[in-house]
């Protein structure tokens, strides 16, 4: 409850700051604050020596890439061209394409699962943010025959149509990763204050991220949303979750290993995806925001009920 209360405060703020002063230009910088905040210390704990374990744990990690990348994906697509909005469709598949989050390992602790193995399944899914942001980058032009276009302000640029794969890639994995090798090579204090403290600085930067994107002069299309609009976006992202969750359920098995793969499918890296769909938010139109921005209150929402399930049903 207090994370969703954080978030909503955050993207109350956000509207209301950007309504009152016409919002922020976007700088890639908010990337780089993600980076250096949310993904750096996660990478303190990742040793090179772990990778030995991937030989002995591919069948979690198949499953991982086909529930995830396969049938998420295909379920994103279905629903999404249910929705006949272009924007609702294209946040769908970006959730879908980014599994886990920067709360997934939490959520791994507390539940009892492989916590060595989740943190292997969620270094692989962030290595696969170049992939996922070309794949994503050209969904719209596949897509746009599909959809009846949509309404988009008279000084959109279509930035999303031009989207640097590399750029994201390089900020969010690369230089986190050459910054924690740092730090542990001549900061080691740093990765104990890290450690103490991490809750905390997780929630302060996920508030400051949200309140940016949110205040944002392209996140000020969010007005102009129709009711029903809004209506169709919580649908369909809670379809789609639902999806998520009984496919975890299902075909994810009761075993420390596969509780490290059920929470890599039932929960989404929602601050990273509302990064990314600032970039495309011109190209979408102001519904593609919804899915994510709904994802929050669903997942933070559901992990906590669904952890409390799991560990009863271990009892």
């Amino acid at each position: 409850m207090q994370q969703i209360i954080l978030v909503l405060s955050a993207v109350i703020l956000g509207l209301a700051f950007g309504h009152l002063t016409g919002g922020f230009a976007f700088s890639s910088a908010v990337c780089l604050v993600a980076g250096v905040f949310l993904v750096t210390p996660s990478l303190f704990k990742f040793r090179l020596a772990d990778l030995s374990l991937i030989s002995a744990q591919m069948p979690a990690i198949g499953r991982n890439l086909w529930i995830n990348y396969l049938l998420l994906v295909v379920a994103a697509l279905v629903i999404g061209w249910l929705s006949r909005d272009i924007g609702i469709a294209g946040a769908l598949l970006l959730l879908a394409l980014l599994p886990g989050g920067g709360m997934v390992m939490m959520w791994i602790k507390t539940s009892g699962a492989n916590v060595r193995l989740g943190f292997i399944i969620f270094m692989l899914n962030l290595g696969l943010l170049l992939p996922v942001t070309l794949i994503f980058g050209a969904y719209y032009g596949l897509a746009e025959g599909w959809f009846p276009a949509p309404v988009l302000p008279e000084a959109s640029v279509a930035s999303g149509r031009q989207i640097m794969p590399f750029a994201p890639f390089m900020i969010l994995i690369v230089i986190p990763f050459l910054i924690s090798r740092a730090v542990l090579a001549f900061l080691p204090s740093v990765v104990g204050f890290s450690e103490r403290h991490q809750p905390l600085i997780s929630k302060a930067t996920m508030f400051g991220i949200v309140f940016y994107l949110f205040s944002l002069t392209t996140s000020q299309m969010l007005f102009a949303v129709a009711p029903a609009d809004l209506l169709v976006a919580l649908i369909a992202t809670a379809a789609f979750y639902l999806v998520a969750v009984l496919a975890a359920e299902w075909l994810t098995p009761a075993t420390p290993e596969g509780r490290a793969v059920y929470w890599h499918v039932a929960t989404r890296y929602i601050t990273l995806a509302l990064i990314l769909a600032v970039f495309s938010l011109d190209t979408y139109g102001a519904t593609f925001i919804l899915p994510v921005m709904i994802a929050y209150f669903i997942q933070i929402g559901a992990a906590g009920w669904l952890r409390t399930r799991m560990l009863a049903a271990q009892a």
